[in-house]
């Protein structure tokens, strides 16, 4: 599907959401993150997925990528752990005046956490506990503060960014970062979710993409992934990414 093509997908969605909005449409943008992680030791690559229940008000019954938004413990721990020039670069483009250079080192950390929550993966690197985080060590983080392991923030890199229209009844500002399994101590075949925010965790080959519920930005954003992994580039995180959103009542792509 070319990026025209996908744009025009996107605003078929927007529309749509535009026409069954409510009074409880959402107002308010959240920052989010989500993790797409990549398993390229197949013949063709796969993502790790999970598929929300009908129950939830945001993408129910979708398979997505673990994420979510941003909370406070993560902006607490993103002053020990600052980004490198590069990625605060991808994430400080095209911001409002009161999102600082913490704001953007807290949206990879949250996708770290949302990650583990969701899915029980632990994305970190061994590192001195004592010089690594704050005294007062986020409760969401002591999972790797107990194996001795600091978020490994500087392992994801960030690759695309989409705002969630008007009418939805939530809305967020979501930074997509990507991650080579390889990173993972092991990867897992099987997953038994530890919370109810999916009802069932699986890698999915991108060539088999039209088997599952996705929604339109999902398969955007994922086409946009196939085109670094492509060219080699998936990893850059000099490379410039695309940002989805309304402009003058239309879908728009941008490079950030």
């Amino acid at each position: 599907m070319t990026s025209d093509a996908r744009l025009e997908t996107l605003e078929a969605e927007r529309l749509q959401i535009s026409a069954g909005a409510g009074d409880g449409a959402a107002t308010t943008v959240r920052d989010a993150a989500t993790l797409i992680i990549v398993d390229e030791r197949a013949a063709t690559p796969r993502v790790l997925m999970g598929l929300r229940g009908r129950a939830h008000v945001f993408m129910a019954n979708r398979f997505v990528f673990p994420g979510g938004r941003v909370e406070a413990e993560d902006l607490d721990l993103a002053a020990a752990l600052p980004l490198g020039d590069d990625a605060l670069a991808r994430l400080s483009g095209a911001v409002s005046g009161g999102f600082t250079s913490r704001h953007a080192a807290a949206l990879p950390l949250a996708a770290i956490r949302e990650t583990f929550e969701e899915t029980g993966l632990l994305i970190g690197h061994e590192a001195p506990v004592a010089a690594s985080f704050p005294a007062s060590f986020p409760a969401s983080f002591a999972a790797f503060a107990e194996r001795g392991l600091a978020p490994a923030a500087s392992w994801l890199v960030p690759i695309a960014r989409a705002i969630t229209p008007e009418g939805a009844p939530r809305r967020f500002d979501t930074r997509f970062f990507v991650i080579n399994a390889s990173r993972l101590a092991a990867i897992s075949e099987v997953f038994d979710p530890p919370t109810d925010e999916f009802d069932e965790i699986r890698w999915v080959s991108v060539t088999a993409l039209d088997d599952y519920s996705l929604a339109p930005i999902t398969r955007t954003v994922l086409g946009d992934v196939m085109t670094r992994i492509a060219d080699g580039s998936w990893l850059d995180v000099s490379c410039r990414m695309p940002f989805y959103r309304v402009v003058d009542g239309r879908f728009q792509k941008d490079l950030i």
